[in-house]
């Protein structure tokens, strides 16, 4: 072991010796890490908890139901304000003394005035009373941070008028099905309706079933570069895509050898070609782990936080760094020469990173660009890295993204292995 151990000492003090090796491990990842997270979103800020949500509404029914229905969002979010409706003197709607009209509300959509706007048709609470199906129309703007939370304020208030017009019209229609239990009149039936109703909006108030949910104390920053991207996706991307391009040059350092005949002189040698083989991609392995040592580091000066099990951490940076080693040996029995391997070791880093998530999250592209993307193995580190950071998972979480990397490594290995030819 301590044979291997030397070899890959001396190819690391080689590969050392160039001080350009530190241009491309240390200042081009770290720049490139830092201007992918701000095109993520490093860059923007989170809404203040205590900042009010303007929605746009457009109520074409003015009816109790529709009222209603406002009153369940304001409930579900006490920080929208639902304008016109709830406008005050000071004019926290920002309309100006106009009326709002949907080519208004369109215009404040756009220009991101109102975050969203909400429409509700006529006859909304004629087609609720009658137990019949209705839409309710909601725009938001994309790209804002809030109208995520507005969606979910008005999801909740229409399952809940939805809700209770189910429970009163199966209430009614049970009561019409009793033989003895007569009605004196269509008034009397519609009070009996409007009981039920009633009686099932006040149970649902109660919240009979709910979700207990414990938040970390992450600052704002934080916060927002765990929304979605930031810093806490581009700093593993990089670190990723920089981590093939320091152990897929082994390839081409591998063939020059071989043409150079320095690997059939080290076979003469009192050591064993295992011996040769392991220490080489044990010096690759190594400077893998360093890349993302690097990038990884720099990612705690940006305030990264990398979730609450180091162990799996490491366990995804140290799977990873291997398969990658022994995909560059697997490549190395089936590439002719030095440029070709450079070209294709330039090719891959390039490929794989995109597709498999290390420049933007998986999460935004189409269900079958990320089944393809699966293919890369950087698509399941990406995996098990956002477990950890924006899930705060745990080393059980990431099981499958390890359990895969090192499937790969070992077809890999034993490929390249057994193909490998030292002259």
């Amino acid at each position: 072991m301590r044979t291997v151990f030397e070899i890959a000492r001396t190819d690391l003090r080689i590969i050392f010796q160039d001080r350009s090796i530190w241009l491309n491990i240390v200042v081009i990842p770290v720049i490139l890490s830092f201007v992918v997270g701000f095109a993520n979103g490093a860059g923007a800020t989170a809404p203040p908890t205590t900042s009010t949500l303007l929605v746009d509404v457009l109520d074409n029914d003015s009816s109790d139901r529709s009222a209603q229905f406002f009153d369940e969002v304001r409930a579900a979010n006490a920080t929208i304000v639902l304008c016109p409706l709830d406008n005050t003197d000071d004019d926290i709607c920002q309309l100006a003394g106009a009326a709002l009209d949907e080519t208004l509300a369109e215009s404040r959509l756009s220009s991101q005035e109102a975050l969203a706007l909400i429409e509700i048709p006529a006859g909304f609470g004629a087609q609720i009373d009658a137990g019949e199906p209705v839409a309710i129309g909601y725009r938001s703007s994309e790209d804002a941070f809030a109208p995520s939370f507005i969606l979910q304020a008005v999801q909740s208030a229409a399952q809940q008028i939805g809700g209770t017009a189910i429970a009163a019209t199966v209430g009614t229609q049970v009561a019409d099905d009793i033989e003895y239990l007569l009605f004196v009149d269509d008034a009397d039936r519609a009070a009996f309706t409007e009981t039920i109703r009633s009686e099932a909006a006040s149970i649902w108030a109660t919240d009979p079933v709910n979700v207990e949910y414990t938040a970390s104390d992450f600052d704002s920053e934080t916060l927002v570069n765990r929304g979605g991207g930031g810093f806490s996706q581009s700093i593993p991307g990089m670190a990723t895509m920089y981590v093939m391009f320091a152990i897929f040059p082994a390839a081409a350092a591998l063939i020059r050898e071989r043409q150079q005949w320095t690997l059939q002189r080290l076979a003469t040698m009192p050591v064993s070609r295992a011996q040769i083989l392991g220490g080489k991609m044990l010096a690759r392995f190594a400077l893998g782990i360093v890349q993302y040592a690097i990038i990884f580091a720099f990612g705690v000066f940006l305030g990264v936080r990398y979730g609450n099990d180091p162990i799996a951490l490491a366990l995804l940076m140290a799977t990873f760094t291997l398969c990658i080693t022994a995909l560059t040996l697997a490549l190395t029995t089936v590439l002719r020469n030095e440029a070709q391997a450079a070209g294709v070791a330039l090719f891959l880093s390039l490929t794989l990173a995109p597709l498999g998530g290390a420049w933007w999250p998986l999460d935004i592209v189409p269900d079958w660009m990320r089944t393809v993307g699966h293919l890369s193995p950087v698509a399941w580190v990406m995996d098990g890295y956002r477990s950890l950071i924006f899930l705060d998972g745990n080393l059980g979480t990431v099981i499958v993204p390890l359990l895969v990397l090192l499937g790969l490594t070992v077809v890999f290995f034993v490929i390249g292995v057994r193909r490998f030819q030292y002259s």
